[in-house]
């Protein structure tokens, strides 16, 4: 556990409230369950602050005018994100020495010809993994579970039943997310997040899927995606969705279930895309849509209003 008294340090915050408290994680603002850490990254945040779950809230002065269930709120005067690393490394390290002990007590991992397998592994029955197979620490991976030939499984990364993932495919990459430091140099935020794959996914080869960088990105249920596609940090793919090649999804995006995204089909970050709706090739989507939407286009509108569009100015 970090004590709110070393984080305060760390961070060159201002405490208010209970100065005893501890914490063991970082979670996103929205998390359902109850403790940990959250911060506030962007102005957006604020909204989410009075549903908040978290013990620990850190962010700018307006979020002392915000009620939430906060035991702690930590006020920092500027976003350093090579502060926020800090804190973020100390707690990695505390997970990856929690679970190392797990592992442990853990049964010996299956051996895989020409396979290579990371530490503290639970790995399922009747599973195939080809030659190339590189699964990094603490993965879990359940039955009947197909894995081809020179594509990674990287640390924390949670796959369901029946999945299949195709060859060369980097799964549960760090998260692209970026602030700018005192110099106005690019640094990275550590991606603590994980990446969790339902049941009876199917990947195609060469995609690319980011972890979350505080909570998890998600491809749910029975989801298939096509080979060359790019799903970015703390997306949520629904139940049933269909992600035809070269889709790329930018992070905070969720999609509900049986949405249909055709090949080429660009989304923007944070936005939701509804239910039942299909996206046809090319369409650049830069804001929420509407469940049983069919949107066509850059930037996406109505497939209707696009084609009648585009006949207007053929007949110019």
């Amino acid at each position: 556990m970090i004590s709110i008294l070393e984080i305060k340090q760390i961070l060159n915050a201002q405490a208010f409230g209970d100065p005893s408290v501890s914490i063991d994680k970082v979670v996103p603002l929205d998390c359902e369950e109850r403790g940990g850490l959250a911060i506030v990254f962007r102005q957006s945040d604020l909204n989410l602050i009075s549903g908040s779950q978290a013990d620990v809230i850190v962010g700018p002065e307006a979020i002392l005018n915000k009620a939430s269930l906060a035991k702690t709120k930590l006020v920092v005067k500027k976003f350093e994100v090579e502060r926020i690393n800090q804190v973020f490394l100390m707690l990695k390290q505390m997970q990856v020495q929690k679970a190392a002990q797990q592992a442990s007590s853990l049964e010996p991992t299956p051996e895989f010809d020409k396979v290579s397998i990371g530490v503290g592994c639970k790995i399922g029955k009747n599973c195939y993994f080809a030659p190339g197979v590189v699964i990094g620490n603490f993965v879990t991976i359940g039955d009947n579970v197909a894995i081809n030939a020179n594509t990674v499984i990287k640390d924390n990364t949670e796959i369901g039943s029946h999945v299949i993932i195709d060859s060369n495919c980097s799964i549960g990459n760090n998260s692209f997310e970026y602030f700018t430091d005192i110099n106005g140099d690019y640094q990275r935020l550590l991606s603590l997040g994980k990446l969790v794959i339902e049941d009876q996914v199917e990947i195609g080869c060469n995609c690319t899927i980011d972890r979350g960088t505080l909570g998890a990105t998600r491809i749910g249920r029975n989801t298939k995606i096509d080979n060359l596609v790019q799903i970015g940090h703390d997306v949520e793919i629904g139940r049933r969705c269909i992600l035809v090649s070269q889709v790329g999804i930018a992070g905070w995006t969720k999609l509900e279930d049986n949405v249909i995204l055709h090949g080429q089909v660009g989304v923007t970050g944070g936005i939701t895309i509804g239910a039942n709706t299909i996206a046809h090739g090319q369409a650049g989507i830069t804001k929420s849509i509407k469940p049983n939407s069919r949107v066509s286009g850059y930037p996406a509108r109505n497939s209707k209003d696009f084609l009648r569009s585009v006949s207007k100015l053929n007949s110019l």
